[in-house]
């Protein structure tokens, strides 16, 4: 959707507690003292404390500390009244009648909003405190055995262990949970063949991973460990180094980096970050929980080498894939960081049973329900009840994804009884778990309410402008993009802004100076989001498609551009003439999508512009437009000072871009990262179609220089003699990105897997007489593609089935009634040919003039098939007069017919067909 891609120093609750009790030793006795806090429980820095009373002459006032806290010492009995004030809360004003010292619990509350939304005051007795989860956060060495000379296989991974020890975790409620390997070992992983053998030797410079280890420390559900005992030995005593690898790996596992470095780092260190010990606890209370075996290994010369081997729900499940197994070099700062391995189980390799649409859920998400107050300091304080049902029996433990600033402070069950729950702090494995005191009943649904409040989702942009972040986790997100659910929302937030929400406008209120708004999703929808911001709404009719456009824009520049306001550049910039521009635009891709793709699955579409200025973003219904969009080609010039080719592209591109994921994206999603390609690839294309046929009849040269810019990001090597096609196939999205091929994923997944659509286009195309629209082939495909998907996210392999089924006989080469040939070059392969053209036009019979072509592809292998297309200019512009097979490194010769002296004849006119 996206249009581009520390460590904690903390004191413990103990040495806080010793602090406090040291400091009350040194107040007087008769002192009024406290610390303020929010409803989450976060301390109040500033607030201002009058105190009044007493024998006091005057207000005595006093401003809490960094820690939230504040004293009044010696004062003298008597009663006395505290008021705590600060902006953004209401005042709290506690009598104190005073003798000896009053330690004040102060707990504020959001000014007119915290009773509407009840986010109350932290269940600290209920947040990372469950019996079970504490015992595995504390967890301490058990006994300790030699080892010698012992092989575990686990899928396609094997570990020597050659000699040393193994020591195992500490019980807990009965499970082995984890054991320490010290000693002399090795580990070889081998892939099968084919794209991951390829993709092993790009990583580790060879055919299998080989790697030499001194430590390794293994996690696991209670399952595995009988593999273990067939390695224990005499028992022995531990060694140092075994405490000191358990330390070392709960530093290295706990941490998440605000800002990552590396691959590997913002794919796991993000918003869902695992906790192992809730990952583990999920196990413990579920005996038939999916099996999973973690090995985080310590070898020579990779510190930190990760094998992964999780049933259903993925080894990486930040990669939205069921592939069960998978190895990770887990090192930011080195040039082979990244993911040498993610694979389906080898069984299921063998059987031919793997699937992409494999369900890795636990629970499936049915209804959320939300209701945000988005206070003056931008904070917001929310409740979401989450609708689910079980899916594998016994499970108790749900993982959100949730931006780790926001911090809940209770969850209930449908009952209203206080439950368990994990979120360790921000700069740690923060993610958030609620704990079912039982197992759900299958095949009813449940609830869940969480209440939380936080920062980091908005972000001032200044002149009424908001940055809006955490786009998937600014509720807790059960499933993310891998189901729809509906969705209930309500927003109250001052009343000199504005939200735009995902779902259909249901109704407008105030309440206590606040304005609310309450939306409904008709449809189940993927992810939930806003814009906000002091908008002002144009709506756009379409008495074509009868969708309801409305477009949302800014009166005002947003401060990283208020130093242009009274340029010439941006000072006569027209905010509502720029706007009704972005909605002509959005109207007529609408209608361009709908004839090729069919209806969308929402009827209203809110157009909004938002102040950064380098990428746009679709959520349903809601689409972001950077401000770039909003300002045109002469000011564009004024500000940079010349023509950027490349940004006047974006910003062509960006509006029919986004506009055109409410249908791929939104109306079809994807099953796993190997098919985002259907996403950004489809939508990419869909900008180009928006190029060809909604800009007016000189549309050749904008739509060639876009198929040029896609052609040149593929293809074009990096500093390291790198082009994004060269670092592996389609196919692999995500994973194609290394130190080494940073651009690689978004060469390929957006630019190739456009081409990919555009060539199946072409040849799908009615040459010849052929009556009505030629694309027919085409738009039918694209309909059913659309159609079948609606409920079910689309796989390559599934898009592939509904091409087969609408393909052309031309298009059948191997005669089977399949298309491996052409998935094969293109998401499967990396080859690109290059076409060498000449042609002569001579005189024929009956006054036709023949032109006989000659055309040459090269660069390829001999299996290699591709029909390119030829065109003609005879006056109107180039016509295509048909398309010719080649099969390998071949030449071939082949005659047209024509009636008229064309003025050229070309080859791929309209670079229809990737070449090089």
């Amino acid at each position: 959707m996206l249009r581009r891609l520390p460590r904690l120093a903390f004191c413990s609750a103990p040495i806080l507690a010793l602090f406090f009790l040291t400091l009350a030793t040194h107040l007087r006795a008769d002192t009024i003292s406290g610390t303020v806090k929010d409803p989450s429980g976060a301390v109040v820095v500033a607030a201002r404390i009058e105190i009044t009373g007493g024998d006091l002459s005057q207000p005595l006032v006093l401003t809490s500390d960094k820690s939230g806290a504040f004293a009044a010492p010696n004062l003298h009995p008597g009663k006395y009244s505290v008021r705590v004030a600060k902006e953004g809360f209401d005042d709290l004003v506690t009598p104190v009648d005073l003798h000896g010292a009053a330690e004040l619990p102060v707990s504020l509350t959001i000014t007119a909003q915290q009773t509407r939304v009840n986010v109350t005051a932290m269940s600290t007795a209920f947040a990372n405190s469950d019996p079970a989860y504490r015992q595995l956060r504390d967890l301490g060495l058990g006994n300790t055995y030699r080892c010698e000379h012992f092989t575990l296989t686990v899928d396609v991974g094997t570990f020597e262990l050659k000699s040393g020890t193994i020591t195992l975790l500490g019980l807990v409620d009965k499970f082995e949970t984890g054991a320490i390997f010290v000693g002399q070992g090795h580990f070889t992983l081998k892939p099968l063949g084919g794209i991951d053998l390829r993709e092993m030797i790009r990583r580790s410079g060879g055919p299998a991973a080989e790697e030499d280890f001194t430590e390794v420390v293994f996690r696991f559900s209670g399952g595995i460990y009988p593999q273990f005992a067939a390695a224990l030995g005499a028992q022995a005593d531990t060694p140092p180094e075994a405490a000191a690898a358990f330390h070392d790996w709960k530093n290295r596992v706990r941490q998440r980096h605000e800002a990552p470095e590396g691959i590997t780092q913002a794919l796991l260190e993000n918003d869902t970050i695992d906790n192992v010990d809730a990952d583990v606890l999920a196990a413990i209370y579920n005996p038939r929980h999916p099996p999973f075996f973690n090995a985080y290994m310590h070898g020579k010369p990779h510190k930190d080498l990760r094998f992964f081997m999780r049933a259903r729900v993925g080894a990486l499940p930040q990669l939205d894939s069921p592939e069960e197994v998978a190895l990770i070099n887990y090192d930011g700062a080195a040039m082979d960081d990244g993911v040498w391995y993610s694979e389906h189980l080898l069984s299921e390799l063998q059987a031919h049973t793997a699937n992409a649409r494999e369900d890795r859920r636990l629970f499936a998400t049915r209804r959320y329900n939300i209701e945000t107050i988005i206070a003056k300091n931008d904070h917001l304080y929310s409740r979401a009840t989450i609708t689910f049902e079980p899916l594998v029996p016994g499970e108790r433990v749900l993982k959100f994804a949730l931006l780790p600033t926001l911090r809940v402070a209770r969850v209930t069950d449908q009952n209203g009884r206080e439950l368990h729950f994990i979120q360790e702090d921000k700069k740690e494995d923060g993610s958030f778990y609620a704990i079912l005191d039982e197992a759900p009943a299958m095949g009813k649904e449940h609830s869940i309410t969480v209440e939380y409040v936080g920062d980091k989702v908005l972000s001032n942009a200044g002149n009424g402008s908001y940055y809006v972040g955490a786009r998937q986790s600014w509720y807790p997100n059960l499933n993310g993009f891998s189901e729809k659910a509906l969705y209930d929302l309500t927003f109250k937030v001052p009343r000199s802004n504005v939200v735009i929400s995902v779902g259909k406008l249901e109704g407008e209120s105030t309440d206590g100076g606040l304005a609310v708004t309450h939306w409904v999703t008709p449809v189940p929808v993927a992810v939930a989001g806003f814009n906000y911001g002091q908008y002002k709404k144009i709506d756009e009719p379409d008495t074509i498609t009868h969708y309801n456009i409305s477009g949302y824009y800014l009166t005002d520049l947003p401060d990283a551009l208020s130093s242009y306001k009274e340029s010439a550049s941006l000072g006569a910039m027209s905010p509502a003439k720029m706007t009704q521009y972005a909605l002509d635009q959005t109207r007529a891709q609408m209608q361009l999508c709908t004839l090729y793709f069919g209806r969308a699955p929402y009827d209203n579409v809110g157009v909004t512009e938002q102040p950064n200025f380098n990428f746009g973003q679709s959520w349903p219904s809601l689409v972001y437009l950077p401000i770039s969009a909003y300002i045109d080609s002469t000011q564009r010039w004024l500000l940079f000072g010349h023509i950027d080719t490349d940004f006047t592209g974006f910003v062509q591109e960006v509006t029919p871009h986004e506009v055109a994921h409410q249908w791929f994206g939104h109306g079809v999603g994807w099953a796993s990262y190997h098919d985002q390609w259907l996403s950004e690839g489809f939508a990419e294309f869909a900008a180009a179609l928006f190029l060809e046929q909604a800009v007016g009849p000189k549309w050749q040269k904008d739509y060639i220089d876009f198929w040029e810019r896609q052609r040149k990001r593929i293809l074009e090597k990096n500093d390291f003699g790198v082009a994004p096609n060269d670092a592996g196939p389609l196919w692999l999205g995500l994973r194609l990105v290394s130190p080494r091929t940073a651009q690689a994923y978004q060469g390929d997944t957006y630019s190739k897997g456009a081409y990919v659509l555009l060539m199946l286009r072409s040849l799908m195309y009615a040459d010849g007489g052929s009556p009505g629209n030629r694309d027919q082939a085409f738009i039918d495909m694209m309909h059913d593609f659309m159609e079948s998907h609606r409920d079910t996210p689309a796989s390559t392999e599934s898009f592939k089935a509904i091409a087969e089924k609408h393909m052309t006989k031309q298009m059948d080469l191997q005669q089977n009634g399949r298309l491996d040939w052409f998935f094969g070059e293109w998401v499967y392969g990396t080859q690109v040919p290059r076409y060498h053209f000449q042609y002569t036009v001579q005189p024929a019979d009956a006054g036709h003039l023949r032109i006989r072509a000659e055309i040459t592809q090269s660069e390829v292998d001999d299996h290699f098939a591709m029909f390119v297309p030829v065109f003609a200019d005879f006056g109107n512009g180039m016509a295509r007069l048909g398309q010719v097979a080649l099969v390998g490194n071949s030449t071939r010769t082949v005659d047209f017919l024509v009636d008229r002296q064309p003025k050229k004849v070309a080859l791929n006119a309209f670079k229809d067909i990737l070449e090089r």
